[in-house]
C-alpha cells in the first residue's frame, strides 16, 4: 500500500488535503462533508419526549454529536423506526437518548417481531453502545477536534447518561435467511431513571436473499501479534480461540482478511541432499482452515504467503533465500518451483486457487520496476495459476507481470479500469493514510457514509476489489516504543511506524487509519488479565458491511436484467433496471463529488430492491 509512502512524502498529503466540494442535491451544504459532520441536522428523527427524556433515531450513516440538536417534533404522530432488509442481511439504526438531567439507562429490550398474528419472526437485534473517542489532531484541513462516535462495544447496563449530551445505541438487525417477506412490528423498551419509553420498531423484509458469496473481494489486513498483545493471551489455544472470532467477524461483515491460516499453516519441508533435494508440502492443518473460512465462510481471497522470496517497499528491498539458496540462482529455481508447484496443484484440485493471490512486493517506485518484474517472473515460472497483485497503478513497464492491479483510488479513471480489464487483469484499489478529503477516506473525523459509499464508486467504476492494510493497527513501535502500548479508546491517532524512523519519533497518519475493530475496552498495560472476547465494531466498520450488502442488491439486480433480456428481450422493466445500476450522480458523480447522506443511498437501493422482486416475479 502507498500507506507508508505517503506517510513519509508530505507534498502528497498537501496534494490531498485541499478543501472537500460536495455535488449533491440543492440544499446539501459543502459544510456537511468537513465538521458539520457531528452538528449535520439533515438526519434524525423525533420519537418521544417526557419531562426529562428525549428520545430520537437517525440511519447508522450519520455519526451523531454528543451536543447535537434533536430533531424537532413532527406535527402528526411520531412515525416508528423503519429499516428495509433482505433476508440474510444486517441492517442498522441507531436510536438517540438525550436527557436533561443526569441519569442510567436501566433497560433496554426489544420485544419479538411479528407479522400480524404469526409467530415471531427469525429477525434478531442487537443492542450495543455508541461510545466516543477524542480527537486533538484532525486528520486534514476538513476536519476538527471533537468527540466522534466511532467504537459500539456491546451494551453493558446501567449506562450512565449526561444532562444535555446524546447519548445513541446501535441497534443492528440480522434477518434470516429462512424469513418471510413482509412487514414485522416490535418494540424497543428504553427503562432509565428520567422515564421510561417503548420505541416502536418496523422492519420490511425484502422478497430476496442476498447471496452467501461476496461478489466485491476484499483483502483487509488481520495480524495476530496485536490480538494476543491487546488481549494478553499467552496460552496456544486461547489465541487461536480469540483469532477465530477475529474471524467470525470478518465473515459477518462480507470481508475477507489477508490470512485465515496463522494457526493452520501450508507445513513445508525439504528432504533429501544435494540435487536430490525435494519439498514435503503437507496441507493436514491447512484444509480443515480453508474449508471452513473460504468453503463455509466464503471468504473471497487469501493472500499466499510465499516461503524464500524476497520483497520490500520503495523504501527498501531485499533477495529471498531458500535452504541456503539465493533467491535467482538455479538451485533456489528448482525448489521454489518444487514446493510452489505442489501448492497450486493442490489448490486447484480443492477449487481454492481462484482466491488466493500473492502480495510480496509493496508500492514500487519506477526504479524498483526491474527487481518486481524479475520476481514476478520467477512467480510465474514456478506456478502460473498463482495470481500476483502489485499495490501500483498500471504502468508499461510492468505490463504482463501483474495479475492483479491495487492502485490508490485517485489513481483510477473508468478508462484505465476499462483498459486493464480487457487485457484480462483484475483491477482492485485501497486507501490508508490517503488520500485525504476530497475522496473517500476511512478517517474517524469524516463522514461516516465513505466507507458504505467505497463499495458504491467500486460498481460504478468497474474495480473487482478492495484492499486495506490493516484492521487492528491499535499501537506503533515507533511513537510507543515496547514496553509502552497505545490506548485506542483514548487516542484515535495511527501514529506512523519503521521505515527507519527513530523510536519516539511521533508522525501522524490519520485517526483510525488501519484501526476499524477495537481491542477489550480497558488499559492494554494495567490490566493485562486474559481476554477471550471477541472484537469490538466501529461504526466506519459497519458502514462498510452496509456498502458491501448493498453492492449485493446491485449485483441481484444485475443477474436478474440479464435473465430477464434472454428470456423477454429489452422490456420496459429490463430497461428501468439497467438504469438502475448506474449509480446515482446525487450519490456519487466522481470520485470527489458525493453524498454525504445515507438517505440518498437507501432510497435507490429501495429502488433495487423493488425492482429485484418484480424481475424475480416474472421468473415465477
Amino acid at each position: 500500500m502507498r500507506h507508508n509512502r505517503i506517510s513519509i512524502r508530505t507534498s502528497l498529503l498537501t496534494i490531498f488535503s485541499f478543501t472537500l466540494t460536495l455535488a449533491g442535491p440543492v440544499g446539501f451544504p459543502a459544510s456537511a462533508q468537513t465538521n458539520g459532520v457531528l452538528n449535520d441536522l439533515r438526519g434524525g428523527y423525533w420519537l418521544a419526549q417526557t419531562q426529562d427524556l428525549g428520545v430520537w433515531w437517525c440511519e447508522g450513516g450519520w455519526k451523531v454529536g454528543r451536543d447535537r440538536e434533536m430533531p424537532g417534533q413532527p406535527r402528526g404522530q411520531a412515525g416508528p423506526v423503519r429499516v428495509c432488509a433482505a433476508r440474510g442481511e444486517y441492517e442498522p439504526v441507531q436510536v438517540v437518548l438525550r436527557p436533561e438531567c443526569d441519569g442510567t439507562l436501566l433497560e433496554a429490550e426489544v420485544s419479538p417481531l411479528r407479522q400480524r398474528w404469526r409467530t415471531a419472526a427469525p429477525i434478531t437485534v442487537r443492542v450495543d453502545e455508541v461510545a466516543y473517542v477524542e480527537v486533538k489532531h484532525p486528520t486534514d484541513k476538513t476536519c476538527q477536534p471533537g468527540w466522534y462516535p466511532d467504537p459500539l462495544p456491546p451494551l453493558r447496563l446501567p449506562l450512565a447518561l449526561r444532562a444535555g449530551q446524546n447519548q445513541p445505541l446501535w441497534i443492528t438487525f440480522h434477518v434470516a435467511r429462512e424469513a418471510r417477506a413482509g412487514d414485522y412490528r416490535g418494540e424497543l423498551k428504553l427503562r432509565t431513571t428520567r422515564g421510561t419509553v417503548r420505541v416502536p420498531l418496523q422492519v420490511h423484509v425484502y422478497d430476496f436473499t442476498l447471496p452467501q458469496e461476496t461478489h466485491l473481494k476484499s483483502a483487509l489486513g488481520l495480524g495476530t501479534h496485536g490480538i494476543n498483545q491487546y488481549h494478553h493471551l499467552q496460552q496456544p489455544e486461547d489465541r487461536k480461540a480469540v483469532f477465530e472470532k477475529y474471524l467470525g467477524n470478518f465473515a459477518e461483515h462480507r470481508i475477507s482478511p489477508y490470512s485465515f491460516y496463522d494457526y493452520a499453516p501450508i507445513d513445508i519441508r525439504f528432504v533429501g541432499e544435494g540435487t536430490n533435494r525435494q519439498a514435503r508440502v503437507d496441507f493436514t492443518q491447512f484444509d480443515p482452515a480453508a474449508e471452513r473460512w473460504l468453503d463455509q465462510a466464503h471468504f473471497s481471497t487469501f493472500q499466499l504467503r510465499l516461503r524464500g522470496m524476497g520483497g520490500g517497499t520503495f523504501h527498501s528491498r531485499h533477495l529471498g533465500e531458500l535452504e541456503g539458496f539465493k533467491e535467482g540462482t538455479p538451485e533456489f529455481a528448482r525448489l521454489f518451483q518444487d514446493y510452489l508447484s505442489q501448492i497450486e496443484a493442490h489448490l486447484r484440485a480443492r477449487g481454492w486457487l481462484s482466491k488466493a493471490f500473492t502480495y510480496w512486493f509493496d508500492e514500487p517506485e519506477p526504479k524498483d520496476y526491474e527487481f518486481v518484474v524479475d520476481g514476478m517472473k520467477r512467480i510465474h515460472a514456478a506456478a502460473p495459476g498463482i495470481r500476483r497483485m502489485l499495490t501500483e497503478e498500471p504502468h508499461p513497464q510492468l505490463f504482463g507481470h501483474v495479475d492483479i492491479w491495487c492502485g490508490l483510488t485517485p489513481q483510477w479513471t473508468p478508462e484505465l479500469v476499462r483498459q486493464r480489464r480487457q487485457a484480462g487483469e483484475e483491477v482492485w484499489w485501497y486507501i490508508c493514510c490517503g488520500p485525504h478529503a476530497p475522496y473517500l477516506t476511512e478517517f474517524i473525523d469524516h463522514p461516516g457514509t465513505e466507507l458504505r459509499l467505497w463499495p458504491w464508486q467500486s460498481w460504478q467504476y468497474g474495480v473487482e476489489g478492495i484492499l486495506i492494510w490493516a484492521t487492528t493497527y491499535w499501537t506503533s513501535a515507533t511513537a510507543f516504543p515496547p514496553p509502552k502500548l497505545q490506548n485506542p479508546w483514548a487516542d484515535p491517532m495511527s501514529y506512523t511506524t519503521g521505515y527507519g524512523l527513530t523510536p519516539g519519533t511521533i508522525n501522524y497518519w490519520g485517526n483510525g487509519d488501519g484501526r476499524f475493530l477495537y481491542p477489550p475496552r480497558r488499559d492494554p498495560v494495567e490490566n493485562q488479565t486474559p481476554c477471550l472476547d471477541g472484537p469490538i465494531n466501529s461504526l466506519r466498520w459497519e458502514n462498510l458491511r452496509d456498502g458491501m450488502e448493498d453492492y449485493e442488491y446491485l449485483w441481484l439486480l444485475q443477474q436478474a436484467a440479464q435473465r430477464e433480456l434472454a428470456w423477454r428481450g429489452e422490456t420496459e422493466l429490463y430497461q428501468q433496471a439497467r438504469e438502475a445500476l448506474k449509480v446515482p450522480a446525487e450519490i456519487s458523480q466522481d470520485l470527489t463529488h458525493f453524498t454525504t447522506d445515507p438517505r440518498l443511498m437507501l432510497a435507490h437501493r429501495d429502488l433495487v430492491a423493488r425492482l429485484i422482486e418484480r424481475l424475480q416475479r416474472q421468473r415465477r
